[in-house]
């Protein structure tokens, strides 16, 4: 994959005033590092040192010569918390015997020995994968980017394949998985999978439409370890919802969906991508979701690519997209909900509208407040195609991200997911130098690094400015007047014509 091939644009930020932290001077020592890689190396399939130090903390269950072997290590863990002023059950709970934190842990860990300290940081393996279990739907999104259909792929991953996918996921200490679709509740495989990731110590989210979340289903879903479920509504109007959605009845049985989850007592989350025609009730569809009684409110940012092609027309302008920007911000501070975005302008607007204590995003999901959670999102915050996420494709095939879907960079199938991680392209977006147009020379982009798939649907380059951004309205322009050079959208063998992009990028 070759450097850029757009030019850099002339700079428009001005340098930011970022907050330090003694622990990143540590963890750019060398001895730091080798003592980091002795923690985190291991086999494939066996639990490194610093997951026996964790589990094996306190651990009431050892008997004989173990409980003695690991009695030295817990009472060192005890003084260190005692100086700390740590509460140790609390630690307990939601480090030492928490698998999710522990996987996430071991894999900075891992991750900085291995490539060092930097903003963002490479990851040695993804901190999060969205896994397209099926191309199955029960309904026709006008927007969706996996093209799902009323019927599986023939060379879908047969149930053993997906137990194995599981497997490596966690023997590369991958912590958060979202299984996605299609409708994943479409299909009967899909609890052993996650029964199986549970068992494995996986953190398990699901992302569906909603319609099939009985009250049933829901605690079934509990049970199986899933910890957070994402049901998609696009509008606050039933029947606008309906026609975007292609069936008749969506939008209540999504309904019903979010409230059997919230009684099943699974933190849930509303999921909208706004377009055009439904941005400018972006409120009402936040204080919706907080009415249902959900904890976050997830922001789908608009990508051209699959069936969303075809409402091209709908995409917002980069003024639009900063506005809503903004308005996510202000709910994020107020702290009614949890409010999350695809968006990677979302880490910097954090930073532009909140100031130096207010709350900042952390990746796909975390949050926290004050300048702490300021370095701690120039680290995993922003785009993380192939830095430190990835998605997997109903048939096992690995692509930088679900918005992505033509590049695959490898095939679980025949690879080991160590072996595709570790690939150029990956190496390329993990370095937000090598971009064109602002993204290279912005001041924000730590915190953001511009939408890769959003580059690479307008310009065919992924490694563009994203034209989503108010910095490249350059390029939003450019492409306005250019529309008659066809672009190139993901996943599509046809282009874009200049009748397709009529009005929208002007």
């Amino acid at each position: 994959m070759n450097p850029a091939t757009r030019p850099t644009a002339p700079k428009l930020t001005a340098p930011l005033s970022q907050p330090g932290h003694r622990l990143e001077e540590i963890l750019q020592r060398f001895e730091i590092r080798r003592v980091l890689r002795y923690l985190t190396d291991a086999r494939p399939g066996e639990a490194c040192l610093f997951e026996r130090l964790c589990r094996n903390y306190d651990n009431p269950e050892l008997r004989g010569l173990a409980h003695w072997k690991w009695k030295l290590p817990s009472l060192a863990i005890d003084l260190a918390l005692r100086r700390a002023r740590l509460d140790k059950q609390m630690m307990k709970a939601k480090l030492f015997h928490h698998p999710p934190t522990v996987k996430a842990l071991a894999l900075a860990a891992r991750s900085i020995a291995r490539h060092g300290l930097s903003a963002p940081q490479r990851f040695a393996a993804p901190l999060f994968v969205v896994w397209n279990i099926t191309r199955l739907c029960n309904l026709a999104c006008e927007h969706c980017y996996q093209n799902a259909g009323p019927a599986q792929d023939p060379d879908e991953l047969s149930l053993e394949e997906r137990l194995r996918v599981v497997d490596e996921l966690a023997d590369n200490f991958v912590p958060f998985l979202a299984i996605a679709g299609g409708e994943p509740l479409a299909i009967g495989d899909l609890w052993p999978v996650l029964e199986h990731a549970h068992r494995r110590g996986i953190h398990l989210t699901l992302a569906s439409n909603g319609t099939l979340i009985t009250p049933e289903t829901a605690a079934r879903l509990n049970e199986a370890g899933v910890k957070y479920v994402e049901v998609s509504i696009d509008s606050i109007d039933p029947e606008e919802n309906d026609a975007f959605r292609g069936r008749r009845g969506a939008w209540q049985r999504a309904v019903d969906g979010i409230r059997n989850a919230v009684a099943a007592g699974i933190r849930t989350g509303l999921a909208t991508c706004f377009t055009r025609r439904t941005v400018n009730r972006a409120d009402e569809m936040v204080e919706f979701a907080i009415g249902l009684g959900c904890k976050t409110f997830s922001h789908f940012n608009f990508i051209p690519v699959g069936r969303g092609r075809q409402i091209l027309d709908q995409d917002l302008t980069p003024g639009q997209r900063e506005l809503l920007i903004r308005k996510l911000c202000r709910y994020l501070e107020e702290g009614r909900i949890n409010v999350i975005s695809t968006a990677p302008q979302f880490g910097r607007g954090c930073l532009v509208y909140g100031g130096l204590e207010g709350v900042f995003a952390t990746g796909h999901a975390g949050k926290g407040e004050g300048a702490k959670t300021m370095v701690l999102s120039r680290y995993i915050g922003g785009c993380g195609s192939g830095r430190c996420y990835c998605s997997i494709q109903p048939n096992g095939i690995v692509t930088p991200c679900v918005y992505i879907p033509t590049i695959a960079v490898g095939d679980l199938r025949k690879q080991r997911l160590a072996e595709i991680w570790d690939c150029a392209l990956f190496e390329l977006l993990s370095d937000r130098s090598r971009r064109g147009d602002h993204c290279p020379v912005c001041d924000y982009r730590a915190y953001c690094g511009g939408c890769r798939a959003r580059a690479f649907a307008y310009t065919g380059d992924i490694t563009a400015g994203d034209p989503g951004c108010p910095f490249n309205y350059h390029e939003w322009e450019e492409l306005a007047k250019q529309a008659q050079r066809h672009l190139p959208v993901l996943s599509c063998r046809t282009e874009v014509t200049s009748d397709d992009l009529a009005g929208v990028l002007r």
